[in-house]
């Protein structure tokens, strides 16, 4: 199936003379959690839905201005009336990036609950006090103010892409000492990079809504191929190397679900995903 499609396309159609890549852009009014991707930059990513219904878009990168409130998280929060910013980010968390706090870690420890001591250690993520915690005892703002610079949730001018990441991380972005070995996905990744050209079937260059069908079609073409549940995707398997399960009951049934999960997103999904589609013959 791979060798058809690589025969069939070749590579990726996003071969262009400048490669700039897209900007993701709200079109308010918009929640929290779109908010916080607004103005993210992605090589690959044509578009995605944040949450049923989003209708927010990726523009080419080129097209972004500085200071677009539809690109700038801060921006549009300061459009904001006091009311509207309540309601689209809670209370508690709109007074905290009133105060000087970062948005993005207002909105994510919220969602996603404080971090782990590995990742205070290595990110300075909170990982003790809430937002909440610290507005119940703080008393008073300036004693609010320290508490958060110290609990990690004020983290330097409110700029867009934060002060941790900014806009524009992606892996294999930092050097290592070592020869980059030929043919590895490293190698594979900073060559498309380079050329803007891309393999639709190498997992290492897709998008995360490309790698999620893929991966889906792959666990289910194994299970049925095999009768074994697939613990990793890819020629480097784990389940080349380690005792593999056969399937249970119900197995066959939960990889199936999840595939067509991923192809009912297709109707809204970008071309790249798709065309990938297509080329899996889904």
């Amino acid at each position: 199936m791979a060798d058809t499609g690589r025969s069939v396309v070749g590579a990726d159609i996003a071969q262009r003379p400048t490669l700039t890549g897209y900007v993701r852009m709200l079109n308010a009014p918009s929640c929290s959690r779109c908010v916080i991707l607004a103005g993210k930059w992605f090589r690959w990513n044509q578009g995605f839905q944040r949450h049923p219904r989003c209708d927010c878009r990726h523009i080419p990168a080129s097209e972004n201005v500085g200071g677009d409130l539809r690109t700038d998280p801060y921006a549009y929060f300061n459009s904001l009336t006091p009311e509207a910013q309540t309601k689209a980010f809670g209370r508690i968390e709109a007074r905290s990036i009133q105060d000087g706090g970062d948005i993005y870690r207002a909105v994510n420890i919220k969602a996603r609950g404080l971090g782990t001591a590995k990742s205070n250690l290595r990110y300075g993520t909170p990982s003790k006090m809430t937002i909440d915690d610290i507005y119940r005892t703080a008393g008073t703002r300036s004693n609010a103010i320290r508490m958060m610079t110290e609990q990690g949730y004020i983290t330097g001018p409110q700029t867009a892409g934060g002060n941790i990441f900014g806009r524009m991380r992606e892996s294999y972005s930092v050097p290592i000492s070592r020869p980059i070995v030929a043919g590895s996905n490293r190698d594979r990744v900073l060559t498309a990079r380079s050329t803007g050209v891309r393999d639709p079937l190498d997992r290492a260059t897709m998008t995360a809504a490309e790698r999620r069908l893929f991966d889906a079609q792959y666990r289910l073409s194994e299970a049925r191929t095999t009768g074994y549940w697939p613990r990793s995707v890819g020629a480097n398997s784990a389940d080349l190397f380690s005792l593999r399960t056969p399937l249970a009951p119900g197995d066959l049934a939960l990889l199936e679900t999840v595939l067509q999960k991923e192809i009912a997103k297709l109707p809204n999904a970008a071309d790249s995903v798709r065309r990938l589609a297509s080329l899996l013959r889904l």
